[in-house]
Order: structure tokens, then C-alpha cells, then sequence
């Protein structure tokens, strides 16, 4: 089935802008430095990566297959939503805890994105 196999080419190409996401946090938390451009290009490749992937899983609802369970489409928002809160609640931090904020979200967004596997 393609569609199906799209949406998990699709998830799993976001694991990995999250995994570099997550990696670009960790060095900038241990050398202090502010975001710059690799941060803002991470974070919108995993936010379009998400959108993407779930647009795909509603293309696989509307043609007729469900995910395993109903908790499946809330952890998708939620991939969505942990980089950008972190970001937002870290706005006027300095270097460090913004890039402190960044990982953390960007840890719970991973986590997330193995829940979505396990209710897939």
C-alpha cells in the first residue's frame, strides 16, 4: 500500500529532522550560543515534515484505515506543537536556556513520535 507506506517514509524522514533538531540544541546549549540559521531551517523542515505526514494520515482516514487507536491523531498535534511551545515559553531567555528549552521540547517531540509507532 503506498499511501501507507508514504506516511511512514514521511514519519520517519520527521524522526530524523527531529533527531537533528535535537542535536543542533544540544550544541548550542553546550557552548552558549544564540540560535542562528541552521536552528530556524531544522526546526521549519520538522514542523513541514509533521504537516506533511499527517496530512498523509488523513488521506489514509478518509480512504478508510484507521489507526489503531484514536490517541494516534492527538500525539500528532502534540509532534507538532512541543518545539515551537518550548521555543515560545524560552523567548526572552538568554543563549543557553533557549537552547535548553529547544532540546527539551525537541526530546519530547522524539518521544512523541515513538508513541505515534506504538498506536500506528
Amino acid at each position: 500500500m503506498f499511501a501507507r507506506d508514504l506516511h511512514v517514509l514521511l514519519t520517519l524522514a520527521t524522526g530524523l529532522a527531529m533527531l537533528a533538531t535535537t542535536g543542533e540544541a544540544a550544541i548550542r546549549l553546550i557552548r552558549g550560543r544564540p540560535p542562528g540559521r541552521f536552528a530556524a531551517r531544522s526546526l521549519a523542515v520538522a514542523l513541514i515534515l509533521v504537516v506533511m505526514a499527517a496530512a498523509g494520515g488523513l488521506a489514509l482516514l478518509a480512504g478508510g484505515h484507521r489507526p489503531r487507536e484514536w490517541w494516534h491523531a492527538m500525539y500528532a498535534g502534540f509532534a507538532f506543537a512541543m518545539i515551537p511551545l518550548a521555543d515560545s515559553i524560552a523567548l526572552r531567555a538568554g543563549p543557553r536556556w533557549k537552547a535548553l528549552a529547544r532540546l527539551i521540547g525537541a526530546l519530547i517531540a522524539l518521544e512523541v513520535l515513538v508513541r505515534l509507532f506504538q498506536t500506528g
